[in-house]
């Protein structure tokens, strides 16, 4: 939902393109919870992370990350249900590499078919096969 967005129709293509990762980090994680209703004391409302421009939420982040917070835990904005949780760690900036020794082994695998089935029923999704 959060890379395709608005968009229903996927080329298959698109779909294929990507792919999962399980990553074990080995260590428990301290997590600012920005669904909790205790974080309005922080001043945390919806609007962090609905808005479409992301100062807000970055500054954020980096208040989060000196406070000493591994990352945070929060409502998927393009989830209408508003049910759906995400996790954004904090790291260096730019693309992990995988062949650094600090970045967990992990596997990737193509998106199951199960998942995909999933997306279409749940939230629209179609998947348009290549011709």
């Amino acid at each position: 939902m959060e890379v395709f967005r608005g968009q229903t129709l996927l080329a298959e293509a698109e779909v294929l393109a990507r792919a999962l990762l399980s990553v074990e980090l080995g260590r428990d994680l301290r997590l600012a919870d920005l669904t909790s209703r205790r974080a309005l004391g922080f001043r945390v409302t919806a609007f962090l992370g609905a808005n479409e421009r992301y100062d807000d939420s970055q500054a954020f982040a980096v208040d989060v990350a000196r406070a000493g917070f591994d990352g945070v835990r929060y409502l998927v904005r393009h989830d209408p249900a508003q049910q759906l949780y995400g996790i954004a760690l904090f790291g260096p900036a730019g693309a992990p590499d995988s062949a650094d020794p600090d970045w967990p082994p992990g596997a990737d695998e193509a998106i199951p078919e199960e998942l995909v089935a999933e997306a279409g029923r749940r939230f629209g999704y179609r998947v348009l096969p290549v011709p």
